[in-house]
C-alpha cells in the first residue's frame, strides 16, 4: 500500500511541475509580446528561486508565476502570500548584489495562470503586486 501512495504523489509531483513549466512558458510569451527583455529564469540563490527576471523599460521585473489547473482553490494568485513576497523581496537583493546591471527601478509583477482544456489557458498579469516593507 505505502509503494502506491509514492507512485501517486511522485505522478502528483510530475503533473504539478508540467502545470508550472506551461505556465511560466506562457508567461514567457506574453512578456516578450508586451515588449519585455527576459534576462534569467528559474533564478536560484540561497533565499529561494526567482521565476522570471525581466527588464521592462527602465525597471528590473521580478515576476512570480502562479499555475494552477483548476480554480477549485482558489485564484493563483492568491497563492503569493506575505511569506512569498518578503522572500522574493530577498531574491531581489541577491540578484542585485550579484548582478552587473546599473541603477534601475525593480518592481514585483505577478502573473497568474489557469490552465483550461487542451493548450488554452487564461493568464491575468499583475504589474507592481507588491512591494518593499508589505
Amino acid at each position: 500500500m505505502e509503494e502506491l501512495q509514492d507512485c501517486k504523489t511522485a505522478e502528483s509531483s510530475h503533473h504539478n511541475i508540467d502545470v508550472g513549466k506551461r505556465g511560466e512558458e506562457a508567461t514567457c510569451l506574453f512578456l516578450e509580446h508586451e515588449g519585455f527583455e527576459i534576462i534569467e529564469r528559474n533564478w536560484r540563490c540561497p533565499s529561494g528561486e526567482a521565476d522570471i527576471i525581466a527588464i521592462d523599460g527602465e525597471n528590473l521585473v521580478f515576476i512570480e508565476v502562479k499555475t494552477r489547473s483548476s480554480e477549485s482553490t482558489g485564484l493563483p494568485e492568491e497563492a503569493v502570500t506575505r511569506e512569498k513576497r518578503r522572500r522574493y523581496e530577498e531574491i531581489a537583493l541577491a540578484y542585485l548584489r550579484s548582478s552587473t546591471l546599473g541603477s534601475m527601478y525593480v518592481r514585483f509583477d505577478v502573473a497568474s495562470v489557469t490552465l483550461l482544456d487542451g493548450d488554452r489557458g487564461l493568464l491575468r498579469y499583475h504589474r507592481n503586486a507588491f512591494g518593499t516593507g508589505e
